[in-house]
């Protein structure tokens, strides 16, 4: 399911044309996920996969702490601020100064947006850091949010597949997408990134609990009564049933959508998202979008 908030038509999101004709950046499609759900192989595959249907993506790092990476950006935070040198700077481990570079590149947000603004694309896409917590849980990040989408944003959460592989640790993901949504304000997808390392029916599993809370429950009950009392695994299961019983009473069902950056599918349900929101580019791209995924089948 895509979770939009309230005051969406509000902000002017949907209907809005998804190139920009008037000067101002195109509307941003921000990727997030905990560390190793694959939010860089996505940005790198959705933009190489995009110019074969002559959608031009404009990628942007965010991360101060990311090695490298495979993508084109037409902004680099990294040339902003290193991580390196703020360890340096404030005598700071690796932790702490991922912490405080990201408030750092928040706290310069009309300079980063200075930097992006009047580019000339489709859709920029927004590669946010590692740590999920670094991006959402950080008042100064929800200020770089607000400043780079102007009003035109949404989100796309990775679900990791291992952690999703276990009923708890899907619903665990389910509270983070949710938390990460409410905090941000974003209208936002859920994707299972990496379905390709899943066994087919591992990955049917995972995607009929997204379906169905019903079926997740149940498989909830049995995992708690598989576990040991010792090891604490039937409260941990007790305490995901509350959660998602609070999820089923606000009708919070993620819906969830299989990707592989790897194997570049789902590349045009990640499309599909942000016309949804954005509008915008025609109908023969939507045509050969499908054509590329009905080829792969």
């Amino acid at each position: 399911m895509w979770l939009f908030p309230e005051n969406v038509e509000d902000r002017n999101v949907l209907g809005c044309p998804m190139s920009s004709n008037d000067g101002t950046t195109p509307p941003v499609l921000f990727v997030v996920g905990t560390a190793g759900a694959g939010k860089s192989s996505l940005v790198t595959s959705f933009q190489r996969w995009a110019r074969f249907l002559d959608i031009d993506v404009l990628a942007v790092n965010l991360d101060p702490g990311a090695e490298r990476v495979h993508y084109d950006p037409e902004f680099d935070v990294r040339d902003l601020i290193s991580l390196s040198e703020v360890m340096d700077e404030y005598d700071l481990g690796p932790n702490g100064a991922q912490i405080l570079a990201a408030d750092l590149v928040a706290s310069q947000a009309e300079e980063v947006f200075e930097e992006i603004e009047g580019l000339a694309g489709d859709i920029m896409v927004v590669d946010t850091p590692g740590q999920v917590e670094l991006f959402a849980f950080r008042e100064a990040s929800s200020h770089l949010v607000h400043v780079l989408g102007q009003g035109r944003a949404c989100l796309i959460f990775l679900f990791d597949p291992l952690l999703s592989s276990t009923p708890s640790g899907f619903v665990s993901q389910m509270l983070l997408s949710s938390i990460v949504h409410f905090r941000l304000g974003l209208p936002t997808a859920n994707f299972l990134s990496k379905s390709d390392l899943l066994e087919p029916e591992n990955l049917e599993r995972i995607l009929e609990w997204g379906d169905n809370l019903d079926v997740l429950e149940a498989a909830l009950f049995e995992e708690s009564s598989n576990r040991s009392s010792f090891d604490g695994g039937g409260q941990r299961a007790e305490f995901a049933i509350g959660q998602l019983r609070m999820m089923q009473h606000a009708a919070i069902q993620p819906g969830l959508i299989p990707l592989s950056s790897e194997m570049e599918e789902g590349q045009a349900d990640v499309l599909s998202f942000a016309q949804n929101i954005f509008g915008g580019m025609s109908d023969a791209k939507d045509g050969f979008a499908g054509d590329i995924e009905h080829e792969r089948q």
